[in-house]
Order: C-alpha cells, then structure tokens, then sequence
C-alpha cells in the first residue's frame, strides 16, 4: 500500500508540472498563400529576383543525423508561392543552407556540409568550393578599387574572402580558436568530427564599416556571443578586438546579433549592451570607437533585459526597451516599450518575451516610423506560437499585435510580394512552412 501511494503521489507531482493543455490564438493576420519549404532560422535571409524568392532550409532537421532531401534552396513565386526549382539539395551530405547573398547576377551561399558555392538563378553551379566548416551566415559584398568581393565565414573560426567571379581566395583570416578543418588535413575524419560540434565562433554575419580609411569596408563581428572583433576588408588581417569580459568587470550581455555601428570612417563607433559585474548595478551601454577603444559608458538606471537577435538600422531592440544613438553617447535615448507588452510580478516590471528578431524595413503607421518585430516566445501565454508586434519607434507603443500560426526565429521580410499595393510579411514558422501575411497597409508607408 505506502508503495502504492508513494507512486500516486510522484504521478501527482508529475502531472502538477505538466504544462496544461495548449489552446490555439486565431493569428489577426491573413496570409496570401504558405509554402511547405521545411525549417527556417533567424539567419534565413531570403533573395527576391525576377518574380522569385529564392530562400535556403535546413530541411526536416537542424542537425541532419540521417539523409533529409527537404533542404538546400527553394525557388518560390512571389505572387502565390508555388515552387519553381529546388536546388544545391545533393543526396549525400548535409545540405542546410539560411542566409543568399544576391550579386551581379548570381546567388553566393554556404551550407553545412563545409563548402560555399555561387549559383545561378536556375541553380546551376558556376564554382564550389570547400569550407573550414559550416557556414551559418549570409555572405556579404565589398569592393576594393575594381575587384568585387564576397565574403564568409565558418562557425569553427574561419574568415574568408573570395573573388565573386571566379571563387579565388584573396585572403583568410583564422580566429584564435579556429577548430576547423585547414589544407592538407585528413578532410573524412575533420567531417565526422565536426557534425557533432559547434563552435559558434562566427555565427551571425558582419557589419561592414570603413574604419581605417583606406576606401574598403572593413568586417566587424560579433564572436562568442559578445566578443567582437575588426577585420581589414582588404588584407584580412585583424584590426582590433574587444572581449566579452573586460578587466575591468564589464561584461556584454549582448547575444549573436549583428554589431550596431553607429557613423563612417574615422568617426565610426561601435554601440554594445554591457552590466557591470563587480557591483551587479543595471545595464550600462559602452560606445567604442573605430579603433576598438572604449569612448564611455553610460548607465541605463534600468532593466535592459536582452538584446534581441536581429535588429535593424538606427536603433536597437531589447525585450524591454529601444535605444537610440545620436551623434554623440551622451545623445543616447532609451524608450520604454509599451507596459502592455510586459507583465507585472511582484511589483517588478519583467520582459514578458524571450529572442527576437527586428525586420529590416519599417513601417510609417499611426504618424510615426515603426517596427516589425517578431518574438520567438511569449512566456506569459506559453501557446507554442510567435507574436509578431508592430512597434512605435518614438512612443514605444504596441500598435498591432498578432500571433503567428507556430513559433518561429525568423527575420521577417517586409514587401508587396504579390503585388496588390498593399504590404506583405515573410515569415517562415516552425511548422516548416513559409508564410506571405497581408498587413492591409498600402506600400506607401514602407520605409525601405
């Protein structure tokens, strides 16, 4: 009998922390039509060419153990989603692709089966080459005098810059703690072992920034989730480097997201959320300049929370707030975003949602420029679907919230795919669908 009891009460505190049963939020928004293009991440950066969206899946799975044909690039109609050409999906390997570059003509991508290739728009192979490692990040373009230059990354600690016709390396940089595999190595063992590591050092793609003055964007990135670190665009060769944890006590609590820079050449600076470890006081914001050279602090004198993932240009998104840079640190404002985004407990005001991502565009609503921003959870509901916010930029008000058919950690895309004057939002969802959602407001209160 007390063994008897003994079960029924661990079943009893069993079901007690089971979640309840999930209800369904009926999303505000409609969508033209979804497409069944399997996982997408906040990476997923998708390319509109001639009528298509060319957009890369990681598939069935992130982590691809076993044969998953549902990845590599898919080739969509804007105007109704239906598939065109599915490419760059090879049998054996693992073929995840997220962020396409588009340039003078064709498509530039890595995946993760450690190589980066340039397609063009049937997905034909125009040049393949392998990689240090997988490449999480969308590509990025660059010129120095009249060479074109693509640019990417590995997760193992490699940089590498290439000619965009031709695929020739011109330079490499390896981080310090490159894990990856180089020339010359046993490439079958670098692969087995690698599918079953993450190094993360280069995950998020780079700002790009002229910081020495020599008429070539530099690479800025964020490393190691709050490390960053400056690369010559034309040498290869690291400018400077700030890391996650100073001697001084700061640390950056800033995540994967693209580093905010703020200005141009010389007068460049980097904006980086910070707390200071020593006395626990509130968030702070750190401004460096185009050396890597702390300028100030400033003191929030309030709960930041986290940054959120991707952000998008001229301000900067935490789960609570939105900071904008002026000309100078002392010009910073700091926004609280509408209470009615958070929840009160115990008379303390918390984020009532987790990572986010910021679409790039904005949208002129309500008198006042905004942003599209989507949050991968919402705690307080736990309903397993994304809300996606329309945000004032000035006021800080929820002006239109809507939750989304699953979750999901994609950018959202702001644009009139299917041509009707009226906005559209592309957001792929857990579900392993692709969505086009109609806001209902005409195209010329996009700011592009």
């Amino acid at each position: 009998m007390k063994k008897l009891l003994l079960f029924l009460l661990v079943i009893g505190i069993i079901s007690a922390a089971l979640p309840g049963k999930r209800g369904t939020f009926k999303t505000e928004l409609k969508y033209h039509w979804k497409a069944k293009i399997g996982n997408t991440s906040y990476r997923t950066i998708p390319v509109e060419s001639n009528g298509l969206i060319y957009i890369g899946s990681n598939g069935s799975h992130f982590r691809d153990y076993a044969i998953d044909d549902g990845n590599g690039v898919f080739a969509l109609s804007a105007s109704n989603g239906a598939q065109k050409i599915h490419f760059a999906n090879d049998q054996f390997g693992d073929m995840d692709v997220n962020g396409i570059l588009s340039y003078d003509g064709k498509f530039y991508f890595g995946n993760d089966n450690e190589e980066f290739l340039c397609v063009d728009a049937l997905g034909a192979i125009q040049w393949r080459i392998p990689a240090s490692g997988d490449i999480e990040h969308r590509p990025v373009q660059f010129n120095s005098g009249t060479e074109k230059t693509i640019a990417f990354a590995t997760e193992t600690g490699q940089i590498v810059a290439v000619d965009a016709k031709t695929g020739k390396e011109r330079w490499s940089y390896y981080h310090q703690d490159f894990e990856g595999w180089k020339p010359g190595d046993n490439r079958t063992v670098f692969k087995v072992k690698m599918h079953f590591t993450e190094a993360n050092i280069f995950f998020n793609e780079p700002s790009l920034v002229d910081l020495n003055g020599d008429a070539v964007q530099d690479l800025v990135y964020n490393t190691n989730w709050g490390g960053f670190i400056a690369i010559s665009g034309n040498t290869g060769k690291m400018l400077w480097s700030i890391d996650r944890e100073e001697e001084s006590g700061f640390v950056s609590n800033m995540g994967r997201e693209k580093p905010l820079i703020i200005g141009e050449g010389s007068k460049a600076q980097l904006m980086v959320m910070q707390w200071n470890r020593n006395d626990g006081s509130k968030d702070c914001i750190a401004f460096y300049n185009a050396k890597g050279k702390l300028i100030k602090r400033i003191n929030a004198n309030s709960d930041l929370g986290n940054s959120l993932i991707s952000q998008t240009d001229g301000v900067f998104f935490t789960t609570t707030s939105i900071l904008v840079p002026g000309k100078n640190p002392d010009d910073l404002k700091i926004i609280a975003i509408d209470s009615a985004f958070r929840k009160l407990d115990e008379e303390k005001i918390y984020p009532r949602y987790g990572d986010g991502q910021v679409a790039l565009q904005k949208i002129r609503y309500n008198n006042e420029d905004c942003a599209v921003v989507l949050f991968q959870y919402d705690f307080l509901q736990n309903r397993g679907q994304s809300p996606l916010m329309l945000i004032g930029l000035n006021s800080g008000k929820v002006h239109v919230k809507a939750y989304l058919p699953a979750s999901s950690e994609f950018t959202p895309v702001l644009r009139d795919f299917n041509k009707d004057g009226k906005i559209d939002a592309l957001i792929g969802c857990y579900d392993g669908f692709l969505y086009c959602f109609d806001y209902g407001i005409t195209t010329d209160h996009l700011i592009d």
